[in-house]
């Protein structure tokens, strides 16, 4: 569990410092820039991943009572996803 704990540490400390570094030329920028929209999309890919795992066992186990939310913001995901 601490493993896990350390991990996201970790990259919550890459992710600071890719967001919080300055460019200095035109060319670091557009690099900083590209690295965010990167982060960004892997970012959003396990959000879409985990909203759609979890609909998915909502489907399969009625039983485990998962509530509406996750439909919803999958919805939202997708509707986020097409409108780009």
């Amino acid at each position: 569990m601490s493993k896990i704990i350390a991990f996201m540490g970790f990259c919550a400390n890459k992710l600071i410092d890719l967001f919080s570094k300055k460019a200095k030329s035109g060319e670091k920028s557009q690099d900083i820039e590209i690295k965010k929209i990167n982060a960004f999309s892997k970012g959003l890919i396990f959000i879409f991943v985990g909203t759609f795992l979890m609909c998915v066992l909502a489907s399969l186990f009625p039983k485990l009572a998962i509530t509406p939310y996750w439909f919803e913001v999958l919805d939202k995901l997708i509707n986020y996803a097409l409108s780009n």
